[in-house]
């Protein structure tokens, strides 16, 4: 049971009880009274289940719009026609006149900035409108008499600057003395707009400027994109979202120093010709781009991000929080019910339900005011360096094990070589880090040393392994499904890249090369990497029916135009099959059949491949329909030369597995694997006999569960998701709520060495 607790009732109160190390979320329970005086929640992500419920008199009726300079910016919850400014150390209010645009629309009132504190003489509240590109202003500290709001158009100096129009900027914000914001074209390009305020005895020029261009990431796999701009102190942020069919797969996040970007930016263009150009009129033509200026980071550290994309998509950052929850980007969807947790370091994502007091259209924010801090030390752990070329896992004990001086076994050394010398993988390195003793006892095993390797086949044929590419620190990881222990493979030569992995099997990646230009087989096991020809057309989608090392192994690729067959062992090029463009997923043979899923999970066959008699079937069954009311993600694989199809909702609230009936060309659905476990991933599923029991009758998913940071797998026994403990399984989950997903390259592997 959710646990709530009164924090205070009136807002001189102080908030005693919060600890400025946690990020401390606050939403309105909007709906909750009709009156307007609706309670705040706080909570934070520390302590999910504890929730802090107040009122705040001066958020009665408000939404928090945002924090600029100590203070707060609310404005009323309908029609967006009431502004306020509130200083929660001063308890200070300041009240704006109503605001009454001329056609009627303050709803249309998208987001806001405070250009510096309210005494500053050149303090302006700063609006922006979703439809037509005007500002909405008002001055603090004016000579007139009657201080109003006004209303004007940016469109010509938009144009002036980008060449187009229509256009319309976004994204405040105020960094450096300086307000910025987005502006976006439409087509590929986004730039960076500043808008320089002068300020007059009776009125406000805004003038508008060019900055420089936003770094352009590859977001080739999305579909759609979101793009942010948060400024702090002289650092100015620039956020990348990117979505397909809805669900997040790619952020990126870069920094600009504004403190030394005028210098370097005027130096960059002192070649142009400006003799009749003023710096404020310099054309998106002109610029040379700045990208390089940009800096990618690849590690929050102890800071954090919020994102709000269900209200008019609102940022807040904190700088520093407890390092156990910092390095994160927290993004609330457009529907405000789930939360994508964004781990910059890792490059993973974490999904969690918003709380059940926070209603959907709740405004969400950061609580960025100054709170009490208890002065609590959090500590972290850093991996410890491995050497190139070596097998390693991660383990507690590893840490441990140079502070322990005690032996923990009273045996002889000889005798406890012996023992090391049978064990293997997991067991050899959970040994080898009990203490000093075993440690020297147990030398370092070279990953291709020849009596490792025979070990490692032995013991890695018990399931096949999570594989993620990490295309930073240029090293491969294995996580073991069972044990859950990690491996690394660092100082590769080849490695996939930019989520180019087609095809997972028999130990062998198929994938495009960017090194070499065309598909590739590679086995990272035994270093082994075999080029394949290079087609005539760009191979979007491949696969292979065996080994690259059996003569009948045979690859094929599908392009947006065309489906093409390769004999490995038998031909120098492609064939080019003639039967039309296919939008397919998860191909898998059966002998030299191919099936393939359609748009929307149809079944495609194509019969008798590198045959006189081949033929093809655009629609041989129809998807299932399934109970799920959510999207659904269809999956295909075969079990003893039959076809099995799994269909999960997108967040895995329900799972169901068909098998398909041939001589009726329709889908049965089953409700047990038997001694079979199957293995999902976005390129490749595996259905494989279980070597255990305790495997069998399950269905393994690439994702981790965010504590124990296990691998998770569904039973079809229980209908629920698990993680192993050692050989025990651990009840757990309903859906993938709880879990956490990469975003770099991975798939499942079978451990193959040779």
């Amino acid at each position: 049971m959710e646990q709530q607790h009164a924090l205070y009732s009136t807002v001189r109160d102080q908030l005693l009880p919060l600890s400025a190390k946690y990020p401390w979320f606050v939403a309105e329970n909007l709906g909750a009274k009709e009156d307007g005086s609706t309670d705040h929640i706080f909570y934070t992500l520390h302590d999910p289940p504890s929730k802090y419920q107040c009122q705040i008199p001066e958020f009665r009726g408000r939404h928090i719009r945002g924090y600029y300079h100590g203070w707060v910016i609310l404005s009323d919850h309908s029609q967006n026609v009431t502004w306020s400014l509130w200083n929660p150390i001063t308890s200070k209010t300041i009240d704006f006149p109503t605001l009454i645009l001329k056609d009627g629309d303050s709803e249309s009132i998208g987001q806001c900035c405070l250009s510096a504190p309210p005494d500053d003489p050149s303090s302006i509240l700063l609006l922006t409108r979703t439809n037509k590109p005007t500002f909405v202003f008002f001055r603090l500290v004016s000579k007139r008499k009657k201080l109003r709001w006004i209303e004007m158009s940016y469109a010509s100096q938009l144009k002036r600057i980008t060449g187009e129009d229509g256009l319309m900027i976004y994204s405040l914000a105020c960094c450096n003395g300086k307000i910025y914001a987005l502006n976006y074209d439409g087509s590929f390009d986004c730039f960076v707009i500043q808008l320089d305020m002068e300020i007059k005895e009776k009125e406000v020029l805004i003038r508008l400027s060019l900055l420089g261009m936003i770094p352009s990431p590859n977001f080739s796999s999305c579909t759609q994109s979101c793009y942010f701009l948060k400024g702090s102190c002289t650092e100015l942020f620039y956020i990348m979202v990117g979505f397909n069919e809805g669900t997040i797969t790619q952020v990126c996040i870069f920094k600009l120093d504004m403190s030394s970007v005028k210098l370097e930016q005027r130096e960059r263009y002192k070649d142009l010709d400006m003799s009749n150009t003023t710096w404020e009129e310099v054309k998106i033509d002109d610029v040379i781009t700045n990208e390089e200026m940009w800096e990618e980071l690849a590690d929050l550290k102890d800071a954090i991000f919020y994102v709000d994309l269900a209200r008019v998509h609102t940022v807040y950052y904190r700088p520093a929080v407890a390092s156990e929850l910092g390095g994160y980007i927290h993004i609330r969807d457009k529907k405000g019910k789930i939360l994508y947790s964004y781990h910059v370091k890792d490059n993973t994502i974490s999904l969690s339900s918003m709380p059940s007091l926070v209603l959907p259209t709740s405004n969400v924010s950061v609580w960025e005011c100054r709170l009490e801090d208890d002065h609590g030390i959090s500590t972290c752990t850093v991996d410890s360096k491995r050497k190139d070329d070596e097998i390693a896992v991660r383990s507690s004990t590893d840490y441990e094990a140079e502070f322990d001086e005690l032996w923990l076994l009273s045996l002889p050394y000889d005798n406890l070589e012996m023992i090391m010398g049978l064990c293997v993988g997991v067991e050899y390195m959970n040994f080898r880090a009990t203490c000093k003793h075993c440690h020297l006892a147990a030398p370092s095993i070279k990953w291709r040393d020849e009596s490792a390797l025979m070990r490692m086949q032995t013991y890695s044929l018990i399931s096949p392994w999570l594989m993620v590419v990490h295309e930073d620190q240029d090293m491969i990881t294995f996580t073991d499904p069972l044990l859950g222990d990690t491996y690394f493979m660092k100082n590769l030569h080849v490695s996939p890249t930019n989520k180019n992995i087609y095809c997972s099997r028999f130990g062998w990646l198929l994938f495009r090369s960017n090194h070499f230009h065309c598909l590739v087989f590679f086995n990272p096991f035994t270093g082994d990497l075999r080029k394949l020809p290079i087609a005539d057309k760009f191979i979007m989608s491949a696969c292979f029916s065996a080994p690259p090392t059996s003569p009948d192994c045979m690859v094929i690729g599908f392009s947006s135009e065309d489906v093409y067959i390769h004999f490995v062992a038998q031909e120098q090029s492609w064939r080019k099959l003639g039967v039309g463009p296919y939008s397919i997923r998860f191909p898998t043979f059966i002998g030299r059949d191919l099936y393939a899923l359609h748009d929307e999970g149809e079944l495609i066959s194509f019969k008798n491949l590198g045959e006189d008699a081949y033929s093809e079937t655009l629609v041989e069954a129809k998807a299932p329909r399934s109970c799920c009311k959510s999207l659904d993600d269809y999956y295909l694989m075969t079990r003893d030369q039959h076809l099995l199809l799994v269909i999960v909702s997108k967040f895995g609230e329900r799972v169901e597995v068909f098998k398909q009936i041939d001589s009726k060309q329709e889908w049965e659905k089953i409700d047990s694997l038997g001694n079979y476990m199957i293995y999902i991933c976005e390129q490749t599923c595996l259905c494989l006999e279980a070597k255990t029991p305790e495997m069998e009758n399950k269905i393994y998913f690439p994702l981790l569960h965010f504590k124990n940071r296990k691998i998770v797998f569904y039973s079809l026994e229980t209908c629920m998701y698990h993680t192993f403990n050692g050989e025990n399984i651990q009840p757990d989950l309903k859906d993938f709520f709880g879990t956490t997903y990469q975003l770099f390259p991975h798939g499942w592997i079978e451990p193959s060495w040779y």
